[in-house]
Order: C-alpha cells, then sequence, then structure tokens
C-alpha cells in the first residue's frame, strides 16, 4: 500500500495543472502528490499526431482560444518557455451545392448569420424549447443555408442544436479572441508538465484505472483501488475522471456520493468530435498557399438529427453521411507552424456517432473521395490519395468515452430536474468533507469543453486543497 498526502486521478491538463498548483504554492514542503493514470500514456484528451519532423495534428484538443484575451494557457506556457503560433491572414472558402460561393455570397451569408445570432432571454424562454424550435424557423425564410452555417455551431460544442437548451444559450462567458497553437503540439505541453512535476518529486503511475474509492475518515483519509491490484491512501483525493466515465463505467464510491451529485452527472451530456486527419505527398486543393480553411455544406437539406438518427437506420454510406453534414475542412500547408500538405475534417455531434460503423481506412478513403469531388477541378481522378491517415476514436475511447461536456441539453434526471448551468457548479463541488475533490473542464461553468475550463478547475481544486494542507501543517506546528 502506498500512502501519499494528495492522490490525483488522471494525468491530462487539468490534473497536471492541480498537481502543479499544488507543488509551487508551497514549494518548500515534503508533501507527496501522487497521479495515477488509466492508459499507458499521459495526457487524456490532449494528444498530438506527430507523422515528420515538425508536422503536427493535435487530435483532441487543439487551440488556445483567446490567447491574448485571459487565457491561463498563455500564463502556462510562458512559465514551460513554450512558443506558440498564431496563423494570420489565412483565407476561408464556403462551398456549397455547386462549388466554392463567392467572396460577397459568403460574406453576405455570415453576416446574416451573425445578425440572426440566437440571442435567448433565460426570463422568458421555455425550458422545453431548444435552440433548433426558435431559431430554424426564422432562418429558413431568409435562406436555408443559414441553417448549415448556424451547424457549425454543433462540431465543437458535439450536440445538436435539436438537443441543445434555448434558455440556457450563451448563459456561459467564456474567453475567446485570438486562437493560437502550442509549438509542438499539446502533446508537448504536456511533456514538459510532466518533467517539472517529476522533478519536484511528484510520482507518477501509468495503467493504474481506479476501480474504488473508500472514504475512511477525517484521519484515516481516503483508500483508492485500481484494477491491477495496487491500493493507496491519500489524506485527499483530486479526481478528474472524465463525465462521460462516471457516466457509464465510474468506480464505485464508498459512501455513494451525494443524491444532489449523482443527478447532476445524469443530466449533462458529453459531446462527439471525430478528427479525419489526411497526409498527402502534396498539396492539391484550391490555392494552398492562401486557403487557410474549406467550409462544406451539405449537399442535402436534410441533415441527421438526434431525433430521426433515434428512429431511421444509421447512413448505408460514407458518402451519405457526408453530404448531408456541415463539414469544416482545415489546410496545415496555410495555417501549420511549418507547412505539411495535411487536410483536418472535424465531425461532430450525430455524425461523429455514425463514424463508428465503419473502419478507418473506409473513412479516411470516403472523405477523401468527397473532398476530391467537392474542392477539385474536373480532373479529379488526377488526385492522388493519401500516404497516411489518422482517424480519432473518442466516442469508443473507454477512458473518454467522448469529446467533452456540452453546453446546457434539455436532458431531466430520474427526478424531474431540467438541466442548467448550474450543474456545473454542482459537478465541481467536493464530496466525503472535502476529501474527495473534481478538477476537469465539466467541472467549470464558464469554460467547460476547452482547455481554459481544464486549467482554471486543475488549479481551482490545487488551490482548494493546498489550504487545507496548510491549515493541517500550522496545526501539528503548534
Amino acid at each position: 500500500m502506498t500512502s501519499c498526502d494528495v492522490l490525483i486521478i488522471g494525468a491530462g491538463l487539468s490534473a497536471l495543472q492541480a498537481a502543479r498548483t499544488l507543488q509551487t504554492s508551497s514549494p518548500e514542503s515534503s508533501r507527496k502528490i501522487v497521479l495515477l493514470e488509466a492508459r499507458n500514456r499521459v495526457g487524456g484528451r490532449a494528444f498530438t499526431h506527430s507523422y515528420a519532423l515538425d508536422a503536427h495534428v493535435d487530435l483532441g484538443c487543439s487551440m488556445i482560444h483567446g490567447y491574448y484575451e485571459g487565457n491561463p494557457a498563455r500564463g502556462l506556457l510562458r512559465e514551460l518557455e513554450m512558443d506558440v503560433h498564431i496563423p494570420e491572414g489565412a483565407k476561408g472558402l464556403v462551398y456549397g451545392d455547386e462549388g466554392p460561393l463567392t467572396e460577397a455570397d459568403s460574406t453576405s451569408l455570415f453576416a446574416t448569420s451573425t445578425q440572426m445570432a440566437f440571442k435567448p432571454s433565460p426570463d422568458t424562454t421555455p425550458a422545453d424549447k431548444s435552440v433548433a424550435d426558435l431559431l430554424f424557423p426564422t432562418l429558413k425564410e431568409k435562406d436555408e443555408r443559414l441553417i448549415a452555417i448556424a451547424r457549425t455551431g454543433e462540431i465543437g460544442a458535439g450536440v445538436e442544436l435539436e438537443r441543445t437548451s434555448a434558455k440556457w444559450t450563451g448563459f456561459e462567458k467564456g474567453v475567446g479572441g485570438t486562437d493560437a497553437f502550442p509549438e509542438g503540439g499539446y502533446s508537448e505541453v504536456i511533456k514538459n508538465l510532466v518533467a517539472d512535476f517529476k522533478s519536484q518529486g511528484g510520482q507518477l503511475e501509468l495503467e493504474q484505472q481506479v476501480v474504488s474509492l473508500k472514504d475512511l475518515s477525517t484521519e484515516k483519509g481516503v483508500e483508492v483501488t485500481t484494477r491491477s491490484g495496487s491500493t493507496f491512501t491519500a489524506k485527499y483525493v483530486i479526481s478528474t475522471i472524465p463525465l462521460a466515465v462516471l457516466q457509464k463505467d465510474p468506480p464505485t464510491f464508498e459512501p455513494p456520493l451525494s443524491k444532489t451529485f449523482q443527478s447532476a452527472v445524469e443530466r449533462t451530456l458529453v459531446g462527439n468530435l471525430e478528427k479525419i486527419v489526411l497526409q498527402y505527398s502534396e498539396p492539391w486543393w484550391p490555392s494552398p498557399e492562401t486557403n487557410g480553411s474549406f467550409l462544406l455544406l451539405p449537399l442535402s437539406t436534410s441533415p441527421y438529427s438526434p431525433s430521426e438518427s433515434a428512429t431511421a437506420p444509421p447512413p448505408k454510406t460514407l458518402e451519405e453521411l457526408f453530404e448531408r453534414t456541415t463539414i469544416p475542412i482545415v489546410n496545415f500547408y496555410r495555417i501549420g507552424s511549418t507547412p505539411h500538405p495535411t487536410l483536418l475534417a472535424y465531425i461532430g455531434a450525430t455524425a461523429a456517432r455514425h463514424l463508428s460503423n465503419f473502419s478507418s481506412s473506409e473513412i479516411s478513403s470516403s472523405l477523401h473521395r468527397y473532398l476530391v469531388r467537392r474542392l477539385s477541378s474536373p480532373n479529379a481522378q488526377s488526385v492522388s490519395e493519401p500516404i497516411s491517415f489518422v482517424v480519432t476514436t473518442w466516442t469508443s475511447d473507454p477512458y473518454s468515452l467522448g469529446a467533452t461536456s456540452t453546453p446546457t441539453t434539455l436532458l431531466t434526471s430520474a427526478d424531474g430536474t431540467h438541466a442548467s448551468p448550474l450543474d456545473f457548479v454542482v459537478l465541481s463541488r467536493a464530496e466525503w468533507d472535502g476529501r474527495l475533490g473534481w478538477a476537469g473542464e465539466h467541472t467549470d461553468l464558464d469554460n467547460h469543453g476547452s482547455v481554459c475550463g481544464a486549467l482554471v478547475s486543475g488549479k481551482r481544486e490545487g488551490e482548494r486543497v493546498g489550504l487545507l494542507l496548510e491549515a493541517e501543517e500550522r496545526k501539528r506546528g503548534k
């Protein structure tokens, strides 16, 4: 049995930030901190694919949103002496049924979309209405393409607008603005955090999936058991177990967690977002040096919706799936710190769930053909196949079971309570008289679903537990 002062479950950004906060707040102390990671690698959903020198693509979190506007990741990277890359001046093309829209048409569409942005009033908006219920009829009257553009919001959120609460949309006040990419990707950030953690005496254990937690007492702390049979005791435990794992495959808790906490877990949704990375020997798409992105609007006016996916069979072909999905494409030949001929497609919400019915090779080949069809000139048959590909599987990954938490949805828990932004606050509240705390993007109201939320929550829990340890240390000193 291993004893420690603080045991942190996970080794992703929030866990490493919590450990860093504990270590830097009292560098002279001899606190023992242990990180238990279920995977055979660190980072969690911060994971970078590198296929050549200076050719990096983040498969989980990728950008630092609001780099100059207050995102704490900026301060962290400065501490780690890491640089960022900020793409500037890249153009974006929008593709409709008949090819790329003119700049004037695209500008008009996005201007109208911005003007029609959904701004609900929590006081007057019915609790049972979705964003789609209230927004889509207005957009359809103006231009059906506006609905396809509105659905771009589903991709990062991981949930359909038909399931997103109209009452609470926009309630959170997260950080936005300048987008920056960490040089070397987020795996480089993780590597540096782990190195600092170990240099300060921290202990990291991989392949240690936690299966049970038992609250012993104020004096004895918490007992944690892993699937390998290892047992640890700690004065305090900080859990960064992803929300979907808490919902679908949680460890056992003795005594059980509070009903308030369990109901909030039940009401909060984890979204679906997968990435498809296609690497080519050379760029073949339009103006690769200037076009940083392409937005492919659906070729069908009836995209997949949650109600349809529950009653209709899944798409028979990937071509059908892609044709009915709004797909953003990122061109790393333009936005990469070092240009490399790579395209990255984001597939979110219902479409991401359907991807699990196909193999990675089927997905990559089908997407390649679809991109050639939508982006290429008439001599499309001359475009070579990608030389390598990656398709993420966050939805089926047993240690994530999805992407990140979504905006507030229309879900209700078994007790009849409607989901609300307050659920993110409940998910941040410690249990067992403060001995079991929670961190992770899903525990921060304003920044859930983001790197910012992971870092803010990790710092919050590190400070909370640090103060409790300081109180104990002062008491012993007397």
